[in-house]
């Protein structure tokens, strides 16, 4: 007998947190500890412009932000703050799969992240974080991917074929405590107004892939975002691998020519360019650095995707790489032309596909917007503040909900800077850079790796060329 997916998926809801493993125990000890501090001379980083306020002293009371106040006077030799301080980081675009993901966001300050392929396991971890038994990382859940009748992966999505089946959809994620509906590519322009009115009625937000058969302007007008900036530039990972790098660059000239047309309607709407997955799937080593160590911290079940991407990629014409990276590098520049037309960028990754791992590939999302020309104000505003409200989230940055990420040093200006935090506060609770460090070497001793090999803050491992080939004789 098959065993319907959706009865599978309850039945394994506790497997992101799964009793007697090292990382979960971890997160629950940390859950016992006070959620009520003052903490001197904070530096309060401007999320919006990235400027640097003066330093106050910042209370916090049961996990909420309740005021900041004047530190004592101080003469112009100690003036320098004990702290600077930034609002939590949200992977607005991420697929978590384990523990290890969770601990791998939260130790480079992402304290919130959109999980966009919602299990019941998301929702039991968002319970375990509202019940306060284990410090975790925010979630922002979408329901099962919601496709049409053509969908080419039918056995793994929701079809909607008419106004029935949309309303069953919204249901569900009202009943079951989703907090939006993620679209995909073949949903048909009927369904897709069907659903959109159904979800708006209700006051749910839809995200995800623009459908192909849906203008992307009238995608742009109703959806709360859209990723991978799919309506402007094909889905190509839908095509046969030997056709997807000319396709993009055929769209990419498209842009050029048509710019009107690919980019209406973007003013307010929130776009999740995702171009480290974007470059990982290019086959290019120079950025993705492919290596035995980053492939081992991938999870079990993710290993041989990892192990396939390696090899394709180290087996890839030197020059047809740098043909596809370089056409990354024009996709970011679409996505500061979408920007500079009004749309609203938010900082996401994809993790979980090959070579994008949860936490560092962040940092390497800040590091590719930085490439394409968006300022550490742009790239700060999309990684906090757009990134809360997307999640529905109201308060000013700096107040109402106590996530913070904070360093010694300023990282004002340079967003290599916010790699390494010094301390996160998550929900009030306070995690110093011992405990940060901490978890990191449980993250990768879960991998079987040594922490020694992978530093806290680095974007990857230290890599050689032979570790790189050697690569190519494990089958994972």
């Amino acid at each position: 007998m098959t065993i319907p997916v959706e009865d599978t998926q309850w039945r394994h809801r506790r497997g992101l947190l799964p009793d007697g493993d090292p990382l979960v125990s971890a997160l629950r000890e940390l859950a016992g500890r006070d959620r009520t501090h003052t903490i001197r001379s904070v530096a309060l980083i401007d999320a919006r412009t990235g400027d640097v306020t003066p330093p106050r002293d910042l209370r916090v009371a049961d996990g909420r932000i309740t005021g900041w106040s004047p530190g004592p006077p101080v003469d112009e030799r100690s003036a320098r703050p004990d702290w600077y301080a930034v609002p939590g980081f949200v992977d607005a675009h991420a697929h978590v799969s384990s523990v290890s993901d969770l601990v791998g966001l939260l130790v480079h300050g992402v304290t919130a992240y959109r999980q966009m392929w919602g299990e019941p396991a998301h929702l039991y971890s968002v319970g375990v974080f509202r019940a306060r038994n284990a410090v975790l990382p925010r979630a922002w859940v979408t329901a099962g991917l919601v496709d049409g009748p053509n969908s080419r992966i039918p056995e793994a999505v929701t079809l909607v074929d008419g106004a029935q089946a949309a309303r069953n959809v919204v249901e569900d994620v009202l009943a079951y405590g989703f907090d939006g509906i993620k679209i995909y590519d073949d949903l048909e322009r009927p369904a897709f107004d069907l659903l959109v009115r159904e979800a708006e009625r209700a006051g749910v937000p839809v995200v995800g892939h623009v459908p192909e058969a849906v203008p992307p302007g009238a995608a742009h007008r109703v959806m709360r975002s859209s990723e991978h900036l799919y309506g402007i530039v094909p889905n190509v990972f839908r095509l046969p691998a030997a056709d997807r790098w000319s396709v993009l660059a055929d769209a990419l000239e498209r842009c050029r020519s048509d710019r009107h047309a690919l980019t209406a309607d973007v003013a307010g709407h929130f776009v999740c360019p995702t171009l480290t997955a974007w470059r990982a799937r290019t086959g290019e080593v120079r950025f993705t650095q492919p290596s035995r160590t980053a492939l081992q911290t991938a999870v079990p079940s993710r290993r041989r995707a990892w192990y396939a991407a390696a090899r394709n990629a180290l087996e890839l014409d030197r020059a047809e790489a740098e043909r596809r990276s370089a056409l990354i590098d024009r996709l970011g520049l679409v996505a500061r032309d979408v920007v500079e037309r009004g749309a609203r960028l938010l900082v996401g990754t994809d993790c979980g596909n090959p070579f994008v791992l949860a936490g560092p590939s962040y940092h390497k999302e800040m590091a590719e917007l930085s490439r394409a020309g968006f300022g550490f104000g742009a790239i700060l505003r999309a990684a906090t503040a757009d990134a809360h409200e997307v999640m529905g989230r109201r308060d000013e940055p700096g107040t109402g909900l106590a996530d913070l990420v904070l360093f010694r040093e300023s990282p004002a200006g340079d967003t290599a800077r916010l790699a390494r935090p010094d301390g996160v506060l998550i929900d009030g609770v306070l995690l110093d850079s011992g405990d940060l460090d901490r978890l990191w070497s449980l993250r990768l001793q879960e991998a079987g790796l040594d922490p020694s090999v992978w530093r806290r803050g680095d974007l990857n491992p230290p890599v050689n060329r032979t570790q790189q080939k050697e690569v190519t004789s494990h089958a994972g």
